[in-house]
């Protein structure tokens, strides 16, 4: 299967090198299973094993230091993540990729890696953040990612022109659209949480405009659980209108 990314949407420049080193990784996974359609969810923590020949698993990491989550040995090719994650799909799977990327991006840095709830400095925040966008890009692969944005417009019956235009829009359809359909259906799909998914989203433009594919302030909304004050809104003949009588906040997103 041809995993570039398509004919709309592209990273955004700052994730180029994560997301090509991602597609290799998914590419030589494909070819060397003989798979023709990518498995979803990725199973990641299976390919680290096989086809990719490093040594995985699950490891009490506190010796490390508070909240370490993952680990990478490069020497002894080696990816460990805490149980602490075990109890999440998401964030395991996230985490697992997590390391590949620093195993696959950044062998030639140090020698070790870890994943930590805090970062001591800026070199740490940038190799940890390129690390997140090569997860973020194996897990959820933009032309794929395009596909089950597709497969949800046919489903609700929501024309697609008319669903991508609002989806990109700081407006009250876009804040509905992602709260109530696209986020669920995805990280349910490419099983990752909605912050994973919701960064993810802001790392993807269309190829015509720079603007981020799920706008800044809409996501902003969404991590602090604020909805606007706005009406709720259904599809009609394949649009997104608002219905005539307006809600509370509290009601339009539960």
């Amino acid at each position: 299967m041809d995993l570039e990314f398509g004919p709309f949407l592209q990273p955004v420049s700052a994730a180029a090198r994560a997301e090509r080193c991602a597609l290799r990784t998914l590419d030589r996974c494909m070819n060397e299973l003989g798979l023709d359609d990518v498995p979803l969810p990725i199973p990641v923590e299976e390919w680290i094993e096989h086809p990719l020949g490093y040594e995985f698993g699950v490891e009490d990491l506190s010796h490390l230091g508070a909240g370490v989550l993952g680990a990478t040995y490069v020497d002894e090719r080696r990816i460990v993540v805490d149980p602490s994650v075990t109890s999440h799909d998401g964030r395991f799977r996230f985490t697992a990729a997590h390391e590949l990327g620093h195993m696959l991006l950044h062998a030639d840095t140090r020698r070790r890696f870890q994943e930590s709830v805090s970062l001591r400095d800026a070199g740490d925040r940038r190799l940890e953040r390129q690390a997140d966008r090569f997860a973020a890009a194996l897990l959820m692969p933009i032309k794929l990612v395009l596909r089950e944005l597709f497969a949800v417009c046919d489903e609700k019956r929501l024309d697609r022109g008319e669903a991508f235009s609002h989806l990109m829009a700081d407006t009250p359809e876009s804040e509905w659209l992602w709260r109530t359909w696209c986020l669920p259906a995805l990280t349910r799909r490419f099983g990752v949480s909605r912050a994973a998914a919701m960064n993810r989203f802001q790392d993807i433009r269309f190829r015509t405009d720079k603007s981020t594919f799920l706008p800044g302030a809409v996501a902003r909304r969404i991590i602090q659980h604020r909805a606007s004050e706005r009406p709720r809104f259904r599809v009609i003949a394949g649009k997104v209108q608002a219905e005539s009588a307006p809600q509370s906040s509290r009601a339009l997103f539960q």
